[in-house]
C-alpha cells in the first residue's frame, strides 16, 4: 500500500511507500584497543580505534569480531566524530562476513557517545547471504568512562 506525503506530492510524486518498516538483525560490541589520534598538519584531527574483538548476537546467530579491524574517524569542531569502521566477523559455524559502519558519534553530557551508523554487511552464500542485501541503519554508542567498547544495533529497512 502507497501513502501520500506531501512533501512528495508537492514535488510531483502520485504517492510515496511511506517511512519504512524496521527489522532489528543484530547488536555487536566491539572491543576496542588503544586509540591513536593526532592533529593533522592540515588542522584536522584524525583518530584510530583498534578492534581487538567483541561479539556478535542476531536472531538464531552469533559470533566474534575478529582482531585486527579498526574505526577510522576524524573528530569534527563541535566534538562529534565521523566515523568508518572496518572488521571480520566468524559465525560459530565458521563463516566469515566483513561489516563497514560508518556514520556519526557525538558526545553526551554524561561523557557517553551515541550515534547513528549506516552499514553495510558482506557474507557469502549460505543462510546469512540475504544481509549482504539488506538496507541496514544502526543505533552506536559508547558507555561514559568506557573506552573498551562500542556497542550496535544494526536495523534491517524491510523493503
Amino acid at each position: 500500500m502507497t501513502a501520500t506525503s506531501p512533501t512528495s506530492f508537492a514535488l510531483g510524486a502520485a504517492s510515496s511507500p511511506g517511512k519504512p518498516d524496521l527489522r532489528f538483525v543484530c547488536a555487536i560490541r566491539a572491543d576496542l584497543g588503544e586509540a591513536v589520534e593526532f592533529e593533522t598538519s592540515q588542522g584536522t584531527v584524525r583518530a584510530m580505534f583498534p578492534i581487538a574483538g567483541g561479539v556478535v548476537m542476531g536472531e538464531g546467530w552469533s559470533g566474534e569480531i575478529l582482531p585486527g579491524g579498526a574505526d577510522f574517524a576524524t573528530r569534527l569542531p563541535n566534538g562529534s566524530y565521523a566515523i568508518e569502521a572496518r572488521y571480520c566477523l566468524r559465525l560459530q559455524d565458521g563463516t566469515p562476513m566483513m561489516i563497514c559502519n560508518a556514520g556519526r558519534m557525538t558526545p553526551r553530557a554524561d561523557g557517553s557517545y551515541q550515534g547513528r551508523t549506516r552499514a553495510v554487511i558482506e557474507a557469502p552464500k549460505g543462510p546469512q547471504e540475504w544481509l549482504s542485501d539488506a538496507v541496514l541503519f544502526g543505533t552506536a554508542w559508547a558507555e561514559p568512562d568506557d573506552d573498551a567498547h562500542v556497542f550496535i544495533e544494526l536495523w534491517q529497512a524491510v523493503i
